[in-house]
């Protein structure tokens, strides 16, 4: 037996892997899970004293889903033929008795795999997107306190009023919750438990710094996710991300007018994407936003000045609606979200050789198409 520490996302084993060691949890939790399409479909968790590989007794040779660990765990690793010698030297009865609990558990999870199988069973599916962070929402504008600018609610009270009155799960809640910490938009307040005053810290609070944000952002998801013909706004590319926050990073204090519209110096947002952010500013970068419905135009001042004018807050909104968006796909594709993860920057500058035209990415001499952005790029000579 040997005692195997796991970091937050590690994987124990994989769906198909030959089971060779038993696994007792003393620390820690672990996501049960199916991956399909590169995303995880979540089964169950399962916490300390629990046991996996169990079916060994039942003689099935492999997994029948992953393991990932959701947070720091310990498990003790036990030979899966000692663990079988083992259990072959107890008492008749608790051997039938054992025997039956990792047969039902087995039909328990066939059953559940079959459930999640013939749904989107994804952590947070597309369908459920506005509802998690609609919930969060009401929740803390309904129930929490306002301090200073931010709403502050009591993390039992968010989890029992989500779960009662919004029947929304708490995993998904809790993670939903990671994601706007990760975003800056929330932080947790720890503290220890008063019931357990020698315990470890635990979330106490949420704090919520932009509710207007969280609540933008569900009713953005609803609009286009429901509304015909405009789901391509929710499909996520980085590129097309990085170029909204360039334009924003130009506009920042600037005046605005009396429509909302800000004005930017046309050469300036050239030479700010080439050196900030390692990108050529050709026509197609702003026909990239144009296909997700935001649009500039360029005019000439009375100094024969060129600038590019847009809608500051509609690309505000859009920004971060994106932001979060991302991060919404992150979570599919990972199981859960780690709220200590630093959110992707955009570094978009090609190593010296050949680069795209439209977004600067790298490319070699044999591409068709721009790996990052999707360009036509043309045959070499």
């Amino acid at each position: 037996m040997s005692l195997k520490t796991l970091k937050k996302g590690e994987v124990l084993y994989t769906e198909g892997e030959k089971i060779t060691n038993v696994y007792l949890i003393q620390s820690g939790a672990i996501n049960l899970c199916l991956t399909r399409n590169k995303k995880n479909t979540d089964m169950f968790q399962v916490g300390s004293t629990q046991i996996l590989g169990e079916q060994v007794l039942i003689n099935q040779n492999t997994h029948t889903t992953s393991a990932i660990a959701t947070t720091e765990t310990k498990v003790l690793e036990i030979p899966a033929d000692a663990f079988k010698a083992q259990y072959e030297t107890g008492q008749q009865m608790f051997k039938v008795i054992i025997k039956s609990l990792v047969e039902r558990l087995k039909t328990a999870t066939a059953d559940v795999k079959s459930s999640r199988m013939e749904k989107d069973a994804s952590p947070c599916p597309e369908d459920q997107v506005a509802k998690a962070f609609g919930v969060i929402f009401h929740t803390a504008n309904h129930k929490g306190e306002k301090r200073e600018g931010r709403v502050v609610i009591d993390w039992g009270l968010l989890r029992q009023y989500s779960q009662r009155i919004f029947g929304e799960s708490l995993k998904r809640l809790e993670q939903s919750v990671n994601l706007l910490v990760k975003l800056k938009l929330a932080m947790y307040e720890m503290g220890k438990d008063p019931d357990d005053p020698e315990g470890p810290e635990m979330i106490q609070k949420v704090h919520f710094f932009d509710l207007n944000a969280i609540e933008n952002f569900f009713e953005f998801y609803q609009y286009y996710y429901f509304k015909g013909g405009k789901s391509e706004v929710l499909k996520i590319e980085d590129t097309v991300i990085t170029i909204l926050g360039g334009l924003l990073a130009c506009a920042e204090n600037q005046p605005l007018d009396r429509f909302g519209i800000v004005s930017v110096e046309f050469p300036k947002v050239v030479e700010h994407f080439k050196n900030e952010l390692g990108m050529n500013f050709t026509p197609d970068t702003l026909t990239r936003l144009e296909n997700k419905g935001l649009f500039t135009k360029r005019r000439t001042n009375s100094n024969n000045d060129v600038q590019l004018q847009f809608e500051l807050k509609e690309f505000i909104g859009f920004h971060k609606n994106w932001r979060v968006l991302r991060e919404v796909d992150k979570w599919n594709e990972k199981g859960f979200v780690d709220p200590s993860e630093p959110e992707k920057k955009p570094v978009k500058k090609a190593a010296a050789g050949m680069s795209c035209p439209s977004c600067s990415a790298g490319i070699t001499a044999e591409q068709k198409f721009c790996g990052e952005c999707g360009h036509k790029l043309q045959a070499a000579a």
